[in-house]
């Protein structure tokens, strides 16, 4: 039969009436998680009160820009651009054929300008490959066996 020390009674008579020193560790964890849970209700009641202030000066503030709108019988500057379903309207220049006949002319300038830029671009390009001298080639000390054996035979294109 197991040896049963006094130690050993203290133990199971604290375990049995719950104030060893586990469970005194777990009462004071189960009494934080409950003070949290406190105080995370009366956060959120406060920050509901606070939602519930800010959406009262909100519609405050609507009423007031209304009851303005009405009074001016105008449209806001944001509104201007909109029509009544609150798209945007298309906005037409002051002198459309002005502006067409700008455009045009100011795109037959740039053709002419590109056309006249790549001829200039197609001539240099000749010019260069005209200058410039074929890369060197690398040097051969000895010839290809291959080489060496077809060069005495008679050689025949096959194209």
């Amino acid at each position: 039969m197991p040896e049963i020390t006094d130690k050993k009674i203290k133990e199971m008579l604290d375990e049995m009436r719950g104030t060893s020193s586990a469970t005194k560790i777990k009462n004071g964890i189960e009494a934080m998680m409950k003070e949290d849970a406190e105080k995370a209700k009366t956060k959120a009641s406060e920050e509901k009160k606070l939602l519930e202030k800010i959406k009262a000066a909100e519609d405050k503030i609507r009423k007031e820009t209304e009851i303005d709108k009405d009074k001016s019988g105008a449209k806001d500057k944001s509104d201007k651009d909109r029509d009544d379903k609150g798209k945007f309207t298309k906005k037409t220049p002051d002198d459309p054929e002005e502006n067409k006949d700008k455009d045009e002319e100011t795109i037959k300038k740039l053709t002419e300008q590109m056309e006249k830029m790549a001829k200039e671009v197609d001539a240099l390009k000749k010019r260069k490959n005209y200058r410039t001298d074929p890369p060197e080639a690398d040097k051969v000390d000895d010839v290809d066996d291959f080489i060496k054996q077809n060069i005495t035979k008679d050689f025949e294109v096959i194209i």
